[in-house]
């Protein structure tokens, strides 16, 4: 009696997370919202910019120049806006590949920048950027309501493709 002919080995196909939930894709569209608010305080700073010199120079001690102001400001709002946005970017890849850690580590993060957002509010700055932050706050606590929902945590832990 002759064995059966074994038959081709099919190909290892690993295991896939799929798409990600609707909350991961809220807190993604919410990210990029931050991100539009971030380029939009960038624009009002460079608009309130002398505003914002004046109450940098008034407020110190003195040791600090009208020229040196205005160069820090400028020179922190737009490094600031191409690192924070880099950085948004970076993490809206790996968060909608559904990186657990990217999620772990954003949300610590964001929760930094909550708490010297808090801060922030209560420093001298106009109007508008108050309100701004205040917005841009209050989105922040959203994306992390929305990276930690259940069917979030079932996206996140979930076993990953290699």
């Amino acid at each position: 009696m002759e064995p059966y002919p074994a038959g081709p080995e099919q190909p290892y196909v690993p295991p896939t997370k799929g798409p990600a939930p609707a909350s991961v894709q809220t807190a993604v569209k919410l990210i990029w919202v931050n991100v539009g608010l971030s380029v939009l305080s960038t624009i009002l700073t460079i608009v309130f910019l002398d505003d914002l010199v004046h109450d940098l120079v008034n407020g110190g001690d003195g040791t600090i120049s009208d020229d040196t102001a205005r160069v820090s400001v400028i020179v922190g709002a737009v490094v600031g806006i191409a690192f924070g946005v880099g950085i948004a970017i970076l993490f809206i890849y790996f968060l909608n590949k559904g990186a657990n850690w990217a999620r772990i580590v954003y949300s610590v993060l964001t929760g930094l920048g909550i708490l010297f957002g808090i801060y922030g509010l209560f420093g001298s700055q106009p109007v508008a950027l108050l309100l701004l932050g205040i917005v841009s706050l209050v989105v922040s606590v959203a994306v992390l309501v929305f990276l930690w929902r259940p069917d979030s945590n079932a996206f996140y832990t979930a076993p990953q493709p290699r």
